[in-house]
Order: C-alpha cells, then structure tokens, then sequence
C-alpha cells in the first residue's frame, strides 16, 4: 500500500495512530520472538504464533505487509463505548484467528522498524529509506528459511499472505523460494507498478474514498444536499471531507473530474521529487517511503505477469471503494488466468468496502469483517 491521497481525504485513509500501553497477547496463543540476521547481517526480528497445546507441527501464514514501517504488532488505538482509549495489535487477530483454526501465524518487523519496551513502535529512519522492494523480499526469503526450520510448523504447508505492497511480493516469493509454499492469499491486491500506482492514488484514487464515505457519489457527482444528508450520520465528515476544498467551481456539486484536477498539484510534487530524489519530501508525503523504494519498482510488470508464474493455487480479497489499489486491477488478474487456462484464482469482492476491508479495532474484538472471516474459511478449507 502506498498512501498518497489529497489532504482532504487523508484522514479517511489513515491507520489508527500508535499509543504506548501493550495489550495483552491473544488468549489460545503462544507467541515468539525470532531475532536473526539478514544475508547483509542486518539485524531483523519477527513473531510466530503458535496455537496452545498443538499436539505437532502445524500449518503457518506468513505475512507480508503493506507499504511502509511496519512492525510485528502493528499497535493501533481505539476509543470504547465508554469512551476510553484502548489498544490492540493489529496481527494479534490473525494470530487468534487462525489459532482457532489449527494453524500457526509468522509476521516479521521490516528493517529498521521495531517495538520498544512499552510495544510502542520505532522506525529507524536511516535504515529504513534504504529498504526497497529487492532488500524487502531478501529479507522475506531469509525470514522464511527462519521459520522452515522451527519444529512448531509444518514446512511443508506455507501460505503466504500479502496485504497491498506484500501481494506483489508474495508471488516473487513463491517463485524464488517455493519449497512448502501451499497457496496465496492477497488482500487489497496491488495490481500496478508503483509508478501507475502513484498516479492512480493521485487521480481516481481520492474520489474513490469519497464514494466509500458517501455511497451517494457512485454516480460521479456528488450534490451539496447528498453530501449535508450524509453529515446527519456522520459529522467527521466536515472534518474528513470539507466539501468546499473540492467545489472548486462553487456550484453546489462535486465531480469526480473536478476531484482529480484538485489532487493533481500533489501528484506533480510527488513526480517530480521522485525525479529530483526529494526523499525529505517523499518522507513525509508517502508514509515515510524513499525515492530509492518508489523507482526500486517504479515501471516493473504488472502483479498478474508475476501471479501466473505461481503454479499453486491463489485467492484475492478487494474492496470495491478501495482507493488506494484499484479494483478493477483484481478483475483483470481474473481475466487473465482465465485466458491462460487457469482455474486456480478465486475472486472476493466486496462492494462498499475500501482498502482496510472493513477492518477496526472494535469489529476484530470478535470474528471481523467479512472479507476477513472469508479468509480465514478460505485457509481452513483447503487441501491439507
């Protein structure tokens, strides 16, 4: 995922920011810390959970994450009906969920990202804008030969799954080191280039996540009277979508045409600081990326080019709002096993549902969204 929507619209975007207090681990669970070095002797860490009481080696998803910092927590904060703020790890409902279901879950901290003692989330940014797509999936083949080796899982019974930026690099995974590789799951695929990407999210992308706040615009035209109606529901919207930053013409509408000529300026600054490796810039514009990440895979070939040299079978969850990675690119990845032949790809979509599918502190306290319990049914139907 690379997160580069116009300032209006970043806050329906956003992830839930960080706070310090470490929630408990999930119940039914024993977690494990793994500290090795990557093929450059970079230290690296990672956490494998492991259903309580498994009588043997057990299946594993390994995960591999979404663009930029990341850590095996991934802490996020929510406000309770109560209206106090609590946390949780974000991949601690993987963790439970697929304990549930018999199977072991792996997630490792990107280079130069770690947690302190308190859980809370570092990012060591000399070393982190050093990471590019070829160091992150150097460090994936090492994180894996990790977890072969540990007499917990079944090496022989890996999926990968990969959430946005992870699903173009599961598939490099699965080819480069298929050993014990089952299947692939890829949630809110990332169908482009990051190149065609960037320029997606900076174009159709912002009116995308206006259509998933305020369903009324699907038509491409939003009226002031559609957009006060939506306030009676949900007053954050004044906030999160000040209707006057995009009436730029003051007639009372927006467009979708309009909302692309608005974001624009934002896409020629990100543009030309990836030319002039403005990384102070692409810093704080594209959640603490670097020019040496964007062009690492700025014109490489399309996700689906990369999917048909995966000889197991493949399963992509999408939203259908999503406006950071375009839906129609899980289509045409669909189209495209089926004109080679292939009937190996299932297709989930998700109509109203954006980048995040759904998924909120409060709604994973229990099984979680849709398109997350599907997954979870998807892992613990297949062969064994």
């Amino acid at each position: 995922m690379i997160r580069s929507t116009s300032a209006a619209v970043a806050l329906a975007l956003a992830v839930f920011a960080p706070i310090g207090a470490a929630p408990q681990g999930p119940a039914g669970v024993v977690d494990t810390v793994l500290n090795f070095s990557a093929t450059d002797g970079t230290r690296l860490e990672a956490k494998l959970s492991v259903p309580a009481g498994a009588a043997g080696p057990v299946g594993v998803v390994f995960n591999l994450h979404g663009a930029g910092p990341r850590n095996f927590d991934h802490r996020v904060r929510y406000r309770d009906k109560a209206g106090e703020i609590k946390a949780v790890n974000y991949y601690d409902y993987y963790a439970r969920e697929l304990a549930a279901r018999g199977f072991a879950f792996f997630r490792m901290s990107k280079r130069g990202c770690s947690v302190d003692a308190a859980g809370a989330p570092q990012v060591d940014r000399a070393v982190f804008s050093k990471v590019t797509s070829t160091v992150l999936l150097d460090d994936y083949a090492r994180a894996l030969d990790v977890l072969r080796a540990r007499k917990e899982v079944n090496a022989r019974d890996i999926i990968l799954l990969g959430g946005s930026e992870g699903t173009r690099l599961a598939p490099q995974l699965a080819t480069r080191s298929p050993a014990g590789i089952t299947r692939l799951a890829l949630m809110s695929y990332q169908a482009d280039n990051i190149h065609d990407t960037v320029v997606w999210q900076n174009t159709v992308g912002p009116w995308r996540a206006i259509t998933h706040l305020i369903p009324a615009a699907a038509d491409d035209r939003l009226t002031r009277a559609e957009y006060d109606e939506a306030l009676k529901t949900d007053a954050t919207l004044a906030q999160r979508l000040p209707f006057a930053a995009f009436d730029t013409d003051r007639d009372a509408a927006i467009t979708r045409d309009e909302a692309i000529r608005v974001v624009k300026p934002r896409l020629d600054a990100i543009l030309k600081a990836v030319e002039d490796r403005n990384d102070d810039f692409l810093w704080a514009a594209l959640v603490n990326l670097s020019s040496a990440y964007l062009l690492d895979g700025w014109k490489a070939e399309p996700t689906s080019a990369l999917l048909l040299k995966v000889k197991v079978p493949i399963a992509i969850f999408h939203g259908e709002a999503d406006g950071t990675t375009r839906v129609e690119g899980a289509r045409e990845a669909a189209e495209a096993f089926t004109s080679a032949g292939r009937r190996d790809l299932t297709l989930f979509i998700y109509p109203g549902f954006d980048h995040d599918l759904g998924w909120t502190p409060q709604a994973a306290l229990g099984p979680g969204p849709k398109p997350f319990q599907d997954f979870f049914a998807w892992v613990a139907g297949r062969s064994r």
